[in-house]
């Protein structure tokens, strides 16, 4: 049965469990070569077939993948393993809240732990080669700006890429090669720290503002006496008013 060529993840926490770096290979390598069994998914990945049964277990669980059956091999029986579609595509319900944008995170940190680990390994195994027409290796880094026009050009371009390396997964000759293009607005932290300061001292100002109108129009309570005016203060006031009556009493004799 022909597997659906994308599966749509509405949720970040299940995006999340998918691109965790050993799952996220897994899913890869099972692009390539599913229906396979574990074995078959440790060969590709150069790792101990041992360490990917939980991984498997999570995407079973989380219903990326499906065991779609059971077959000899050797002397022994294993059990295989599909994707439930072609490719995953996030689908969040929310796609700019903050459980999204930290999914977001999460993806580009694990794809990028993956390609260090796929270029760090090439090159202590001398595999990298950037001489003329041997060349085997890209790397672009760049910042510029782009109008919305210019961004959707680029964002074509990282689509075409991709198609391109999907073709490669069905081709069984070539090397095997590991590709991620990154397009990221920019948002630089010391300007996002000018803007939380001047919304602070916004907030001070409004603050002083009430402070000021409440200085200017006291409560009908403050005009009495404090319960916790001290005797000395009372006996005080006391001589005040006898002083004073004493004073009206003489200018009326």
């Amino acid at each position: 049965m022909a597997r659906p060529a994308l599966h749509a993840i509405t949720t970040p926490k299940t995006w999340s469990l998918l691109v965790a770096p050993a799952r996220i290979e897994i899913v890869e390598a099972m692009r390539i070569a599913a229906p396979c069994s574990i074995a078959e998914i440790a060969e590709i990945l150069d790792r101990p077939a041992d360490t990917l049964y939980r991984h498997v277990d999570k995407l079973l669980r989380a219903g990326i993948l499906v065991q779609s059956g059971v077959r000899r091999r050797g002397r022994r029986f294993e059990q295989v393993f599909d994707l439930v579609a072609d490719d995953f595509r996030f689908a969040f319900r929310d796609g700019s809240g903050r459980a999204a944008n930290k999914a977001f995170e999460e993806c580009a940190n694990s794809f990028l732990k993956s390609t260090m680990r796929a270029v760090r390994d090439s090159a202590r195994a001398g595999q990298l080669v950037a001489k003329d027409d041997e060349r085997n290796l890209a790397i672009v880094y760049e910042l510029g700006r782009l109008a919305p026009a210019a961004f959707r050009e680029v964002r074509a371009l990282v689509t075409r890429i991709k198609e391109l390396m999907d073709e490669g997964k069905r081709s069984p000759e070539g090397r095997l090669y590991l590709s991620l293009s990154v397009l990221t607005p920019v948002t630089r932290k010391r300007g996002a720290s000018r803007r939380t300061a001047a919304r602070g001292e916004d907030a001070k100002s409004a603050k002083r503002g009430n402070a000021k109108v409440s200085a200017k129009t006291p409560s009908r309570t403050s005009e009495q006496p404090s319960a916790r005016t001290s005797p000395q203060s009372t006996a005080s006031a006391s001589r005040d008013g006898r002083a004073a009556r004493s004073t009206r009493t003489k200018r009326a004799r």
